[in-house]
């Protein structure tokens, strides 16, 4: 997948994430199934636009909760922690 294809993406979960219909379970799917596409800092930048999204917004949280469960469990097995235990320490 090209750079360009990969900000689509991510494009398209900005604007499904403050949305409360299936959008943003669609959007979720279709990156999970191209993971592996996705530089590990794009996968990081999911998180925080998830974790920026909510509270406050019609976001669907558990839609979102499940999403960075998945994104950080990729995280895991890219580099042996999640992103939320280097967030807790300072370096994300």
């Amino acid at each position: 997948m090209t750079k360009d294809e990969r900000a689509v993406y991510i494009f398209a979960l900005r604007y499904a994430l403050p949305r409360q219909t299936y959008a943003l379970g669609l959007v979720a799917g279709e990156i999970m199934a191209r993971i592996h596409d996705f530089e590990t800092w794009e996968v990081k930048q999911m998180i925080n636009e998830c974790q920026q999204s909510y509270p406050g917004n019609w976001i669907d949280q558990r839609e979102a909760d499940k999403f960075i469960s998945q994104l950080e469990t990729e995280l895991a097995k890219r580099n042996g922690e999640s992103f939320s235990q280097e967030i807790k320490r300072g370096m994300a």
